[in-house]
């Protein structure tokens, strides 16, 4: 059972993954009930995937315990974000894949396990999938990362998760090595799902820009969500924020440039570079080489559409460099049909001069479908042509 989930695009993409490998999945008042034989089974045709990265990531190891041919399918955007580190990887494990232009193929012939290689810089989401699928392989799975492990925090959230269901991952305290012993049965088990800190971020950075304050509910405090980090770049920059039970206050105020290193945390991104516009100082995002292979690539898309806006930035090669406080001013921007320039750029136009044109706005729907109904309960105007 998945108490309080999240009804978004990419959630949606990833139960319709799980109802054509065999599962059911049920949504009621309660939550989402997921019942499942305990293996996957062939689909019927092909699997849609939207333009969901991780429903994509997930499912190709996942399927591969089919033993059948299963084609997955999503956007053009989808299937031009990097695999190929999971493809050979998956090789190594006795499975072939091939990709195309519309899709990825899993050829029949169920994965053997074993020991194998990836690189750790890529995508923390190469990992989730491949120990995700490790207890049903023949022989389980050594996997050692031939680069560093960024964005721990959310391996860290498999291996939790998959303990929760009666599954054992071993790592190292580099979590460089990694062993999962074959012939382990996944169990039921019950998840309350917190609120999410990398949409959160976003309604956070609306308080710090405008210097109002904002009680937010249903976050939690215990730090196991990595873009908890926003708190303390918030911090850092001049931000009051506190629990009680838990809500969570922000208080804004005047904004004070930062030196940011996000390898562990790249949604955050966005949401930083905004309040970098508004922060007295210059501000260094480091670390975020990966946005560049987002829905968009996200430092292009920040530094072209916030430079429209009259902000003084520039990408880097890792990262962005802003020189605030800017004063914005109107315009007709563009969200690159990517959820968190969306966003981001929304908070942005909160302060600007005049008004903001965003085209392709609607691509919220992907992961924060209430986006714009809350920032108008805030109190901002918010008008859909």
């Amino acid at each position: 059972m998945i108490q309080n989930p999240l009804s978004c695009d990419d959630t949606k993409a990833t139960a319709n993954a799980v109802a054509s490998l065999g599962g059911k999945v049920e949504s009621g008042r309660e939550g989402w009930r997921v019942e499942s034989s305990g293996r996957p089974s062939p689909p019927r045709d092909s699997v849609e995937c939207g333009e969901s990265g991780v429903t994509l990531r997930f499912t190709i190891p996942i399927a591969s315990l089919t033993g059948a041919d299963v084609r997955l399918k999503g956007t053009e955007t989808l299937m031009q974000r990097p695999i190929q580190a999971l493809v050979q990887t998956m090789k190594q494990l006795g499975c072939e894949i091939a990709t195309g232009r519309n899709e990825v193929h899993v050829k029949a012939g169920f994965p053997k396990g074993g020991t194998a290689q990836l690189r750790g810089d890529i995508s923390s989401q190469f990992i989730s999938g491949l120990l995700l699928a490790a207890p049903l392989m023949k022989d389980g799975l050594n996997l050692r990362l031939i680069s560093p492990l960024e964005s721990h925090g959310y391996v860290s959230l498999t291996i939790e998760t998959m303990k929760r269901h009666g599954i054992g991952v071993e790592s190292d305290d580099e979590m460089s090595l990694f062993k999962v012993e074959p012939g382990q049965v996944y169990k039921p088990a019950t998840h309350r799902i917190s609120g999410d800190y990398s949409s959160a971020a976003f309604l956070m950075s609306a308080a710090a820009v405008t210097g109002c304050k904002l009680l937010i509910h249903g976050l939690s405090q215990e730090g196991s969500d990595p873009d908890s980090a926003f708190l303390g770049v918030l911090s850092e920059m001049g931000v009051t924020t506190s629990f009680s039970s838990e809500s969570l206050l922000v208080e804004g105020g005047p904004l004070k440039a930062v030196s940011v290193n996000i390898s562990d945390c790249p949604d955050l991104g966005p949401a930083i570079a905004v309040l970098g516009c508004y922060a007295n100082g210059e501000t260094r995002i480091t670390g975020a080489g990966r946005l560049r292979y987002k829905e968009s690539d996200r430092l292009a898309a920040m530094t072209s559409e916030l430079k429209a806006l009259g902000a003084e930035i520039e990408s880097t090669e890792d990262g962005l460099h802003l020189i605030g406080p800017s004063q914005l001013h109107g315009g007709i921007v563009d969200s690159h049909g990517d959820h968190r320039i969306a966003m981001a750029l929304s908070i942005a136009a909160m302060d600007a001069d005049e008004q903001v044109v965003i085209r392709n706005a609607q691509c919220v729907s992907k992961s924060y479908p209430a986006f714009f109904d809350d920032i108008r309960s805030l109190g901002v105007e918010v008008i859909e042509r």
